[in-house]
């Protein structure tokens, strides 16, 4: 660490990592700032999302569909749903995030008043897609009177306990930050997760009324906390990228290239040096079997296979000079 001459100066301190100042002083004249280190590594340092808890529920309910299917999709018989977004507010009434009193890790999560837009897939007797509609519901509504209330399979609320050891995330747009839940779904907005608390759904439709244009959806939320952390893993090399294949009828060249391996660089590079002496020869050439480093001579003649000595390299076809192969 640099030492500043005097007590007001205002110099800097550069400080560098423990791994580079002793590669640097261990006699091995290695700098990774110049010259980083280029092998297959047996341990790779990473930064994974690692659950530290998660807790699910099962929920059901019967909603419109969004769609006159005898008029707009008569022939649809089947469906099949997935949750694209899942919305909903704090406070009470909606959700809230509370600490357990006396138990500094873990909190009580309540949830109510859930907005859940679904992907719901229409097909007929032959399995063909007839078309997508999006409908939108509410699970776990806040009032008994809602039309998708059940006491046993959608309540106004429920609550969950889970273990957060290291805190959950707050919303800090507004004046005062506020605890936050982020919903992990398919929209741009939010296919990622979070460090904190992260809840995502699963659907499943367990049937469909073509005659009152109503669906049946299974719902499973799954609340997690989730962290991020540094990992050592042991690596095994990089992953090996599996080529598609083009399907045709003929079979021709280019054809059999395309549906091929890929290519690849598989050249081996010399050796410079001993024990191999491979600046002395190629492969192809026929060296005498004596020679070894520093043992022997290089001859002047070089045989080529098929070649006698003393015929050109590449002898002319028409017999004018020297013999074909």
């Amino acid at each position: 660490m640099a030492k500043c001459k005097s007590g007001r100066c205002g110099c800097k301190a550069r400080i560098v990592s423990n791994v580079i100042q002793n590669m640097q002083g261990n006699g091995t004249c290695i700098d990774v700032c110049t010259n980083p280190i280029r092998e297959t590594p047996k341990v790779l340092s990473i930064m994974a999302p690692l659950i530290y808890d998660e807790i699910g529920i099962n929920l059901c309910t019967t909603f419109p569909v969004g769609a006159d299917l005898s008029t707009a999709y008569p022939t649809a018989v089947s469906a099949t749903a997935r949750v694209l977004n899942v919305s909903y507010t704090y406070g009470d009434g909606n959700v809230m995030i509370e600490t357990i009193t006396g138990r500094p890790n873990c909190f009580v999560v309540t949830l109510s008043n859930l907005s859940v837009q679904f992907a719901v897939n229409l097909y007929d007797a032959n399995c063909r897609l007839l078309g997508t509609v999006y409908p939108e519901t509410t699970y776990l509504p806040p009032e008994i009177t809602d039309a998708t209330y059940d006491e046993d399979t959608n309540p106004t609320s429920v609550e969950l306990e889970i273990f957060a050891p290291y805190g959950i995330s707050y919303d800090t747009a507004g004046d005062t930050p506020a605890p936050n839940i982020h919903y992990v779904g398919f929209s741009l907005e939010n296919n990622y997760v979070r460090q904190g608390l992260n809840l995502y759904a699963m659907a499943k439709v367990l049937g469909l009324g073509t005659d009152d244009n109503a669906i049946t959806v299974g719902l499973t939320l799954v609340l997690q906390s989730l962290y991020f952390a540094g990992y050592r893993v042991e690596s095994i090399g990089k992953i090996n990228t599996p080529k598609g294949s083009l399907i045709a009828p003929d079979n021709s060249s280019c054809l059999r290239f395309v549906a091929g391996d890929l290519l690849d660089l598989a050249i081996k590079p010399l050796e410079l040096g001993p024990p191999l002496c491979e600046e002395m020869y190629k492969e192809e050439c026929k060296m005498p079997c004596t020679l070894q480093c520093g043992v022997g001579a290089i001859d002047d003649t070089i045989v080529l296979p098929g070649i006698t000595a003393g015929q050109p390299e590449n002898p002319d076809t028409t017999g004018n000079t020297g013999t074909t192969n």
